[in-house]
């Protein structure tokens, strides 16, 4: 898709980009957030087949607001905003044309075969079919525009039907008949282009196609100018940009195939395994409730008990390895807590094995377990931990899980 990257220019104005050839992959993470968010919004008739709990969710940040990279998306517990990991995911899904998630399998458990491996092709078939709408209807972008809300919403909903520009750089090469893609998610065709010597001119003609809802022209004219100086609308002029939108948009191809995918597509693209008592709609806590709950103290009344969580677990399970696999476990209360935050630290960054299902009697419970199959239990929401956990094996229980 060759094409320009134009912004209205804020103060101080960025120099407007060369034009780009851009890719699926590098719109996914807009085009991800803008779908969920479009669902959600009640007069947008998109609907994904997901409950708005789950598209929620996915938008939700870490309620720490703590920056965390996330570096190896093919293990570990994703980030927040989950989205984001689901964009880069489907993008590489879409540019290699297959669902590339494997069945996954642990040291004592695997995922259903059968059904994943029906579900595969399903899940093949939609990322070629749709992935191709998507690269197709990008081909003939000529143009990359920036809005501003509430003005997306009014070019998507068919209200906005002039966009107003100073007349500068590759502005000036949009004609009729152009494809812009606006936002990274929708698509509009330029109807025509008139010339105005300024935004109160353009405004006294189109001041409701333009700018919709605004009262009147000096209100209009206030808007453009936090993007442009009066001194560069007179030595430039103003463009109006008579846009369409078209029938087949990114957002809406998207959305098909999220909901093609459904909650299990999805949850496999973010690390989710599905056995026989997976909850289908589930997805990973936070990090943050997770690294948090681990470290709350385990006795908050006992005097000289300084242990948490985590510690007093790490405690039970280190003598349960003939392989030593839990590693040292001494020194004092503040060391032994420090190991075990250090050991679920590395858990949450590399398990190749996530799953919500109920446990007695905890209920509902998020469990991870790295490729030697130890693991470790939260509650379903990650504000519990529960406990550490040795690989399965079915004389396990009857051997106090020790091997």
């Amino acid at each position: 898709m060759a094409g320009a990257v134009l912004e209205a220019e804020p103060s101080p104005a960025p120099p407007s980009p060369a034009p780009a050839q851009a890719s699926v992959s590098d719109l996914m993470d807009e085009l991800v957030r803008f779908t969920l968010s479009a669902s959600l919004a009640e007069d947008t008739g998109i609907s994904l087949g997901l409950s708005r709990e789950y598209s929620r969710r996915l938008l939700q940040d870490d309620p720490s607001h703590l920056p965390y990279a996330h570096l190896n998306d093919a293990v570990g517990v994703p980030a927040y905003p989950l989205y984001k990991h689901l964009a880069r995911t489907l993008g590489r899904c879409i540019k290699s044309g297959s669902f590339l998630t494997e069945l996954r399998s642990v040291r004592g458990i695997a995922e259903d075969v059968e059904y994943f491996k029906v579900k595969r092709q399903e899940w093949d078939r939609l990322i070629v079919e749709k992935g191709l709408e998507l690269v197709n209807m990008l081909e003939d972008v000529e143009f990359e525009l920036h809005v501003q809300e509430p003005f997306l919403s009014q070019l998507r909903g068919g209200l906005k039907i002039v966009e107003g520009r100073c007349a500068t750089g590759d502005y000036n090469r949009i004609s009729a008949g152009a494809l812009l893609l606006v936002n990274k998610c929708l698509l509009l065709k330029v109807q025509d282009i008139k010339h105005y010597d300024s935004f109160c001119g353009m405004l006294q003609v189109e001041l409701s196609n333009a700018l919709p809802g605004v009262q009147t022209i000096e209100e209009g004219v206030q808007i453009y100018r936090k993007f442009y100086t009066e001194e560069k609308e007179k030595s430039n002029g103003v463009l109006a940009i008579y846009i369409l939108k078209v029938a087949s948009q990114p957002y809406i191809s998207l959305g098909n195939l999220l909901s093609g995918l459904g909650c299990e597509g999805i949850g496999s693209l973010l690390g989710m395994v599905h056995t026989a008592g997976t909850v289908p709609d589930s997805l990973p806590p936070p990090r943050s409730s997770l690294l948090s709950s681990s470290m709350k103290p385990r006795h908050l009344n006992i005097q000289g008990c300084n242990l948490t969580d985590v510690a007093r677990s790490l405690a039970k399970h280190v003598h349960r390895s003939s392989e030593g696999w839990w590693g040292s476990f001494c020194g004092s209360d503040s060391e032994k807590n420090k190991l075990a935050f250090e050991l679920i630290e590395s858990m949450l960054n590399n398990c190749c094995w996530m799953n919500v299902y109920p446990a007695q009697p905890h209920g509902c419970i998020f469990e991870i377990r790295v490729p030697d199959g130890y693991g470790a239990r939260w509650s379903n929401d990650g504000s519990k931990f529960i406990g550490f956990l040795e690989p399965y094996t079915e004389e396990g229980h009857s051997k106090g899980w020790k091997h």
